[in-house]
């Protein structure tokens, strides 16, 4: 699995929270605050693992995991 993993959320305590944790643990940790950046964010750097808040503004976290399980690049990511 990549080092790299994309958290997608648009809170940023909680994006500030997942960094302190997994930073520190060696991951390289990126981050976006909506569904939309999400996903271009995913396609960009192709992340090991993605995290992503169900409830956000804008683009869902359902909507965009349904858009990265169609594209080739991203559908295998957990």
């Amino acid at each position: 699995m990549s080092r790299k993993i994309l958290i997608t959320d648009d809170e940023q305590s909680n994006r500030k929270l997942f960094r302190a944790i997994l930073e520190p643990a060696g991951y390289k940790v990126i981050e976006a605050e909506d569904g939309e950046q999400g996903i271009q964010l995913a396609k960009e750097n192709v992340p090991g693992l993605i995290l992503m808040d169900i409830q956000m503004t804008g683009m869902d976290g359902i909507e965009a995991l349904k858009i990265l399980k169609s594209e080739p690049i991203t559908q295998g990511t957990p």
